[in-house]
């Protein structure tokens, strides 16, 4: 639905606008000795850098999945022997590691190449966009340095084949350039949320760089032992700057915020996604090209080989699934007793896609949108589930034949009705699902989406600042609802989905450590952040390995080979998966670099 600059119009309905942005552009590749002559041109060169975001291998498909989504909460749900990362038989050869890497070091030539034009240009007089360009090629680094470790930093745009050849910076020593780097953004950065969320602004760099330096207080990095109370004071400073700023808020419909971007709308009431990957259409057309795999390979599987048409869910492989760990998150873990009552008292029969129901019986929200309890298996299930609504793509003929998982419920016995306690580590990841009223459009069997991914959202923010807050004041301090608070940013998320909680089981910096790491989980999975995590906490081997006690559970149902495949994926992780391996290819002409330790 991104359409072409010269046809660009804006639609306000609700506070919701099309997310229509200047990435519409079509980017302008750089060469040497040529520069801008008009604003229109620079700004055409500032797409180019943002261009490596919105590409399959980063946010499209490898970074934000194969490579980062696979951790204690979620797992790829398929068998295969290929060398892929999503199943951790990965290796320097893998094509998906050598594709993120490639894109990524894309995204900084163009931004190296980009600021050098632009310093020799007349049209970029306050140097936002060159500004903004800056930012960029600090964020890529660190998301190289945050994968693969020790990396080659790149500040120069190259002008000759001898420029590959570049050793390796440290991890730490990259990272204390990123947030040099980034800081000396801030000055120039656009206060105004006008290009957001589809381009960075200040605030955006406030979280990005919480972000950042809570990853490099981590046991993960060596050589920042000493600085760790500085990092996690850094990092509450620059979360506190977005929630004083009050220009952000929580959507209090959890469901609506992922319904926003599989809409491709952007919500400019509650402005709590702050910087999302865009992705311009389905492939339908040369005009409509998309780059991103977003509710195709993660979401609820709609598999139909035939009568497609007649489906109101467009076609899904749904590849990712949440853990037996993350539904016990939801449904138990720092739970008070008078919730977890209540919720065995929903009716049978009771239908559990009206949010209303998570409402009432304080089932969280979160769970009910995340970890649904159905799925549009394929054809051979239709038609023998009732309709619940029609499709909002014309045909009152449509259904919504959501097909309940079979498996073990909360009494032992096996159901096949839609219980909330089925089938607790085999439900799809639901968070982008392709129903045909939310996208639009009937697409058939189309693999690519015009379904935005976050990279940035207010509620990870609130739940950075409480982290930061405890490790530094070590503990959460009062219990308070305001929101400059530790508690009050955590009582924030959890009130919005509509859970209770019970204060005075938190109350040392252990215990309120816990609950925001859990809260993390239960909030921002498959959001291509809990791998990364749990690898700066120090327990990334640990909580992977997990899922060889819980596939052993009779909450798995004993005949799905789900259980197999996580078990096999926790039976492969090692330390040496902490960081990527190098691309063999990469080894292969930049011969300065040597691959990383254990690989």
């Amino acid at each position: 639905m991104r359409r072409k600059i010269n046809v660009v119009f804006v639609a306000v309905i609700s506070f919701m606008v099309v997310s229509c942005s200047f990435l519409d552009r079509e980017p302008t590749i750089i060469v040497a000795d040529t520069f801008y002559n008009s604003e229109d041109e620079v700004l055409y060169g500032l797409a180019g850098v943002y261009g490596a975001i919105n590409n399959e291998a980063l946010y499209g498909n490898y970074y934000s999945l194969m490579i980062s989504n696979v951790d204690d909460l979620s797992y790829f749900n398929r068998s295969t022997t290929n060398n892929f990362t999503q199943n951790y038989t990965h290796d320097a050869s893998s094509t998906e590691i050598y594709e993120a890497w490639t894109m990524i070091y894309s995204g900084i030539g163009n931004a190296n190449s980009f600021m050098e034009a632009v310093e020799n240009s007349e049209y970029d007089p306050d140097h936002k966009y060159y500004n903004e360009a800056r930012f960029l090629r600090a964020f890529y680094h660190f998301l190289l340095a945050q994968a693969w470790g020790d990396v080659p930093l790149k500040t120069e745009a190259s002008t000759s084949p001898d420029d590959v050849m570049c050793a390796a910076t440290s991890q730490y020593e990259v990272l204390k350039w990123v947030v040099a780097e980034m800081e000396d953004c801030l000055e120039l950065a656009d206060e105004s949320l006008e290009n957001a969320p589809s381009r960075v602004v200040r605030t955006t760099m406030w979280g990005i760089l919480a972000r950042v330096y809570l990853f490099m207080a981590g046991e993960t990095v060596s050589g920042n032992e000493a600085y760790r109370t500085e990092y996690y004071t850094k990092a509450m400073q620059y979360a506190g700057n977005v929630i004083s700023s009050g220009k952000h808020h929580l959507n209090q419909s959890y469901s609506q915020v992922f319904i926003n971007m599989i809409e491709d709308v952007y919500d400019k009431e509650y402005n709590e996604s702050m910087w999302e990957a865009d992705f311009m259409g389905d492939r339908t057309s040369s005009s409509s090209w998309s780059n991103g795999r977003i509710g195709d390979l993660i979401g609820l599987q709609s598999t139909a080989a035939e009568g497609f048409s007649e489906w109101a869910c467009n076609y899904s492989y749904g590849q990712y699934d949440g853990s037996l760990k993350l539904f016990r998150l939801y449904y138990s873990d720092d739970r008070t007793s008078g919730d977890t009552d209540l919720m065995t008292t929903i009716p049978s029969g009771t239908d559990l896609t009206d949010e209303s129901v998570a409402e009432t019986y304080h089932w969280d929200k979160r769970q009910a949108w995340n970890m649904c309890p159905y799925n549009y298996s394929g054809n051979d299930n239709y038609p023998p589930y009732p309709e619940v609504g029609a499709s909002g793509s014309g045909s009152s003929e449509r259904s919504y034949d959501k097909t309940p998982y079979v498996g073990r419920n909360s009494s032992g016995s096996t159901s096949t009705t839609m219980d909330p306690t089925v089938a607790q580590g085999i439900r799809n990841a639901g968070k982008w699902r392709r129903e045909v009223e939310y996208e639009g459009q009937m697409s058939a069997k189309n693999l690519y989406t015009r379904i935005n991914f976050p990279i940035l959202r207010y509620a990870d923010v609130l739940l950075m600042y409480a982290e930061a807050y405890n490790e530094v004041n070590g503990g959460p301090g009062a219990v308070s609802t305001d929101i400059s608070t530790a508690w009050g940013c955590v009582l924030a998320v959890r009130d919005r989905a509509g859970i209770e909680t019970d204060t005075g089981n938190y109350t040392s910096q252990e215990e309120f450590r816990q609950l925001v790491r859990n809260e993390r989980g239960r909030e921002l999975c498959f959001e291509a952040l809990r791998k990364y995590d749990l690898i700066r906490w120090g327990i990334f081997v640990d909580a992977m390995q997990d899922y060889l006690t819980d596939t052993q559970s009779s909450w798995w149902p004993s005949t799905n080979d789900k259980a197999t495949y996580a078990a096999d994926i926790a039976s492969r992780v090692q330390q040496k998966h902490i960081v990527l391996p190098i691309p063999s290819i990469e080894l292969g002409v930049n011969n300065l670099l040597v691959q990383n330790p254990l690989w």
